[in-house]
């Protein structure tokens, strides 16, 4: 079985940055095991890349955008086959609105 390489894109880890932050006004562990929580539902992704819910699709999208839930957070992701990687693009709170461009 092939292995994805896992990169998180730096808009995505901004994204951690922040979730991070706001968690941590309330509480630092909270925001602790959210950060894990979130990172650890990334590693399946290295075997199981396909495993997840295709968000978007368009005939120009040579890679559809995936999604993965950590609640409350949603995980966009593409998957791209050729290079063997998991490219993670965002990571927003679900009661958020999809993001536009991603």
């Amino acid at each position: 079985m092939a292995t994805y390489s896992l990169i998180i894109t730096p808009r995505a880890a901004g994204d951690l940055v922040r979730i991070q932050d706001f968690i941590s006004k309330n509480s630092v562990q909270n925001a602790d095991a959210m950060t894990n929580r979130i990172l650890d539902s990334l590693e399946p992704l290295r075997e199981f890349p396909h495993r997840s819910v295709v968000d978007l699709e368009h005939p120009r999208l040579v890679y559809p955008v995936r999604t993965i839930v950590v609640r409350p957070y949603i995980i966009y992701f593409r998957v791209l086959e050729d290079q063997k990687v998991v490219r993670v693009l965002h990571v927003r709170h679900g009661a958020r609105r999809r993001p536009k461009r991603i």
